[in-house]
């Protein structure tokens, strides 16, 4: 898994490798080599090229001085642009670019830029690194302006340049990024957005600073690999079976999705127990399924409605509830006696909102339970399970919500985060606008419970659940521009599965794409 780390904890770590003995003009030597590969990269060879370099006072602005001297060895025309007067270890590589023929220095000023970048065939941002927060102001502001309006492509060093590197909060001007160079490690403003979005590519770039443990971590392809179940030579269907309960007058749509996503995560069998006017929807829609149709008042799910679905419980491995469940007594009640089995039970849509009430009365429900309790809410469920508005750093709200009611939470959205009981925050990098779709999120119920019902782990299922599910998003997207319906989305499951599941464990070589990232 790639770390993520918080600017302190890059800090610390970049100090410790100075003290250990490694100089710190050494260091942006480094990250300057590995930005000026990807830099050639993006201006096929860079022989004849010109490269704009704008660059700040600190260590970021260092390393894009130190770009344009590499670039300058390699046959191109840089020029660097300083917002501000380097010093320390960035004031070393500037002496050297001045002394360096095919390199041009100049200050800051809008005319300069004008000249500079109207024949740029690339401009490296280095204007502000990972110890940015707020907004920016002055030339630096003039020069972040500029770069984001940039038409040509840009490279920036280490973090998109007004982008918070602690939250990913962008709250002033701010650089749009085709390709970020990430030193040494994934930083929590390249994974959370806005500030992620305007980051582009991201590729890790290794410069041998050791790094300290996180808690914060970005699972790849092979991390998958590793949770998908396999199924025995003497399993039956009965191994990895799901129950699932969902559905509404109106809402059976749920309730078909829930269960297509279960089957297509793998679920050896899918026993659905519905309402019984939504029983003939699922008998056309998913035939793989075994029905059963449960007590039922105005089309919900009434408090006994469980009980008819005992034998069911009784051969599943993990429980789904809450898609398209409805709201009122009637489901509460059904929440209750699910949380009452010693089934994993996963709970999304209507099954949180029921979750909210008995948790305001009952604070331990959750915690009290012997089996695993996944939640999966988006903005406005999480905003309603805390009874209170969120404050802007998720990761940290997601992992104290994860310790208080000893669940895992998986907040949907953008950059999904799942955070554990133990305190392990992950960040899905799968998924995008083609999950802006009704139902995707029932989807992504199913594929959860279908993997802990094989034997995954219920916190590695739900972080390898919505990497699959994003990952069969970003197939159907490209299969066909636009976003994927939820039962389109279901389909490319299993060919996911299979392409993940023959995944090797990934080198980890000096610069690896870790982010494939927006076009701006």
């Amino acid at each position: 898994m790639e770390a993520v780390l918080t600017p302190s904890e890059m800090r610390e770590a970049d100090e410790s490798a100075i003290r250990d003995g490694t100089p710190a003009h050494i260091l942006m030597d480094r990250a300057a080599a590995a930005c000026t590969s990807v830099a050639l990269r993006m201006t096929r060879g860079g022989y004849g090229r010109r490269v704009l370099c704008v660059c700040g006072k600190g260590s970021n602005g260092g390393d894009g001085i130190a770009v344009a001297r590499h670039l300058a060895a390699r046959g191109a025309w840089a020029s660097v642009l300083l917002v501000a007067q380097p010093s320390g270890a960035a004031a070393v590589h500037l002496e050297a670019a001045r002394r360096t023929a095919s390199v041009r220095v100049a200050g800051w000023s809008p005319g300069a830029w004008q000249a500079e970048s109207k024949r740029a065939d690339l401009v490296v941002d280095a204007v502000f690194g990972t110890g940015f927060s707020g907004e920016a102001t002055g030339p630096a502001a003039e020069a972040l302006s500029a770069i984001a309006g940039h038409p040509g492509r840009v490279l920036s060093v280490d973090m998109a340049s007004g982008v918070d590197a602690g939250s990913g909060a962008v709250d002033g001007p701010a650089v749009h990024a085709d390709v970020t160079v990430a030193v040494q490690a994934l930083k929590v403003g390249h994974v959370r957005p806005p500030g992620a979005l305007r980051c582009g590519r991201v590729d890790v770039a290794d410069i041998g600073i050791p790094l300290p443990q996180t808690s914060v971590k970005l699972p790849d392809a092979a991390d998958v690999a590793a949770v998908i179940p396999r199924r025995a030579a003497d399993s039956n269907k009965y191994s990895s079976a799901v129950a699932v309960v969902a559905g509404s007058s109106g809402m059976s749509g749920a309730a078909v999705l829930t269960v297509l996503g279960a089957l297509g995560a793998g679920a050896g069998m899918v026993m659905a127990g519905v309402p019984q006017d939504v029983l003939g929807v699922l008998e056309v829609r998913v035939p793989e399924a075994v029905k059963v149709g449960l007590d039922s008042e105005s089309g919900m799910l009434t408090g006994s409605s469980l009980k008819r679905f005992d034998q069911s419980l009784g051969k599943a491995r993990a429980l789904a509830v809450g898609p398209g469940l409805g709201r009122g007594p009637g489901p509460s009640e059904v929440v209750r006696d699910a949380l009452r089995t010693p089934l994993p039970v996963v709970l999304d849509a209507d099954g949180l909102w029921a979750l909210a009430e008995l948790l305001r009365d009952q604070p331990d429900v959750l915690r009290d339970r012997e089996a695993a309790t996944v939640l999966t809410p988006h903005a406005g469920e999480f905003r309603n399970l805390l009874g209170r508005e969120p404050g802007p750093d998720l990761l940290d709200e997601a992992r104290r919500a994860a310790r208080e009611w000893g669940a895992v939470v998986h907040l949907k959205g953008p950059r999904a985060i799942t955070a554990t009981p133990k305190g392990e925050v992950l960040v899905n990098a799968t998924g995008g606008p083609g999950l802006a779709s009704a139902g995707t999120g029932d989807v992504l119920t199913g594929v959860i419970t279908a993997l802990i019902a094989g034997g995954a782990a219920p916190a590695a299922a739900t972080w390898a659940g919505a990497w699959l599910h994003g990952a069969a998003s970003d197939s159907a997207v490209k299969a066909g521009p636009g976003s994927a319906t939820a039962s389109e989305l279901s389909a490319w499951l299993p060919r996911v599965l299979r392409r993940v599941a023959g995944e090797l464990p990934f080198g980890h070589g000096p610069l690896r794409t870790v982010l494939e990232g927006a076009q701006r």
